[in-house]
């Protein structure tokens, strides 16, 4: 997870339902007001929603970018917004919710970042996940090596393998129930809803999975996530196994 390559321009324009499937997860958390971790915050536009909803947030991303965008868009609330890189995660106190989507996928090693959002959640507390690849199968990455194996690709995209990895929906549930959260919405698969033309599927790679070898590829990017897509499509392979889960830590403040 290069922490120079993710643009927030690119992502914003090609990831607007991830951005909202993350309000979704929140609201099934059923809780207002109070603290909230935003970690892998991209654009900004769910810390800016969870702002206007009366919470005040702290946010982060490893992206520079993802940062200004996220303090641009959050002028005035009650945001604060720092990069961070969540393999070397660190939250300061307890917050009544911890959001996460879309990032665990990006983490060679998960276990620092589960246990620093665990221990963070504070009694009633939720914490909240979203993330691909949630099954232990063949999928798309087959066809992303395959592709990026062809002549054309091979030896410029040497040094940027692709970087996203396979979590299982069991194992991030195994570390949960053992740094002491009880699972209150047990894994569900969401409906991922891409479309089937090379172009604008390519557009979506480009935008988060694929965003470090389009760097790479400079003008040639788009003929590269193009081929991606359309190979994609063509393996029926579509399927990233968006995953969600939502945990609850010790007792309700009330009781």
């Amino acid at each position: 997870m290069d922490r120079h390559v993710w643009q927030a321009d690119h992502y914003r324009r090609a990831n607007t339902r991830q951005l909202r499937t993350a309000i979704e997860a929140l609201e099934l958390a059923d809780l207002h007001g109070g603290r909230l971790a935003d970690i892998g915050c991209g654009t900004g536009e769910t810390t800016r929603a969870m702002a206007e909803r009366g919470f005040t947030v702290i946010a982060s991303d490893v992206s520079p970018s993802m940062v200004e965008a996220t303090r641009d868009l959050c002028q005035g609330l009650p945001v604060t917004v720092d990069i961070q890189d969540a393999r070397e995660l660190k939250l300061d106190g307890t917050f009544d919710i911890v959001h996460c989507s879309w990032v665990l996928h990006w983490l060679d090693d998960i276990d620092h970042a589960l246990a620093e959002m665990a221990r963070a959640v504070a009694p009633g507390g939720a914490l909240v996940l979203q993330w691909s690849r949630g099954k232990k199968i063949r999928d798309g990455q087959d066809v992303v090596e395959e592709v990026m194996a062809r002549p054309r690709w091979r030896d410029r995209l040497a040094d940027t393998p692709f970087a996203m990895r396979q979590h299982p929906a069991e194992e991030v549930v195994a570390r949960l129930v053992a740094a002491g959260l009880t699972i209150e919405l047990p894994p569900v698969e969401l409906d991922a809803q891409f479309g089937t033309e090379p172009v604008a599927l390519g557009r979506i790679m480009r935008a988060a999975g694929l965003a470090a070898q389009a760097d790479r590829l400079g003008d040639d990017a788009d003929d590269f996530v193009t081929e991606v897509a359309t190979a994609t499509i063509a393996a029926n392979a579509m399927n990233p196994h968006n995953t969600r889960l939502i945990a609850r830590a010790g007792a309700s403040r009330a009781a």
